[in-house]
């Protein structure tokens, strides 16, 4: 289907909740995604990541674990591209309710996004488990080799979802409620059979639009599909200018 329709949907309606999948992430300069990375993890540590970003590693080794939080995830973040500043503006215009994202590398709110449903934490959001202070990645790196808090001085606990942990139930319920409510689900840079794309389970509304870079089976279902690089085709379906990302936003 053409961008053209893409482009209808998306100006002609509000009431749009996005799926917001890896791939935006991945062209925004972030490695941690891609699918040869966890090779390179391993290599370099000696450890997968699955092992390194568990809860039991951070718990037993949380030098080691900071080390590899800086070094992989903090300085190789990435940033913001068009996919998330086209958000903004349909934030911006009234249309957008909001993003749900398995995403912890804050992208979106990087870009000026407000209402963004982070299921698997953020890197900003690395909190005090004593008294709750919030501190962001910037502080993370300059506080080497362990960042602690400066209110009580207890070791911060880091922002994003660890192995052997359980998922926050108040972000999914969030995600859940955020998208029954939606009368458009954009799903962007990632399929409906990825754990992401099965959240489409709680979608109620009238349109469903994907955009991923490759076909697949299930895709029948949307009412519009386009193929290709989500970032050029989200600045084609709602074009516009964007400011200079913001450096952190929590």
């Amino acid at each position: 289907m053409s961008v053209e329709y893409l482009k209808k949907i998306l100006t002609e309606n509000s009431g749009i909740v996005c799926l917001l999948g890896r791939a935006q992430a991945i062209a925004g300069g972030c490695d941690f995604y891609r699918e040869d990375y966890a090779y390179e993890i391993e290599t370099k540590y000696g450890r997968s990541p699955g092992e390194i970003f568990s809860s039991s590693f951070f718990r037993n080794r949380p030098k080691a674990f900071y080390e590899c939080y800086r070094e992989e995830l903090l300085k190789k973040r990435g940033g913001p591209d068009e996919c998330n500043y086209a958000l903004k503006r349909m934030e911006d215009d009234g249309r957008l309710l909001g993003i749900v994202t398995r995403g912890f590398f804050n992208h979106s709110r990087m870009a000026g996004c407000r209402n963004v449903v982070q299921m698997y934490g953020n890197i900003d959001a690395n909190t005090c488990p004593h008294c709750g202070r919030v501190y962001d990645g910037k502080y993370i790196l300059e506080h080497t080799p362990l960042p602690y808090c400066e209110n009580c001085g207890t070791l911060i606990y880091p922002g994003v979802a660890l192995q052997g942990e359980m998922l926050d139930n108040q972000q999914i319920t969030r995600a859940a409620d955020l998208i029954a409510r939606a009368k458009v689900l954009l799903v962007l840079g990632t399929g409906l059979t990825s754990n992401l794309g099965s959240l489409v389970r709680y979608f109620q509304g009238n349109l469903l639009a994907v955009v991923n870079s490759r076909e697949e089976l299930s895709d029948y279902k949307a009412d519009c599909f386009c193929e290709g690089n989500a970032a050029e085709i989200m600045a084609q379906a709602y074009p516009g200018n964007h400011p200079l990302a913001a450096e952190g936003s929590v």
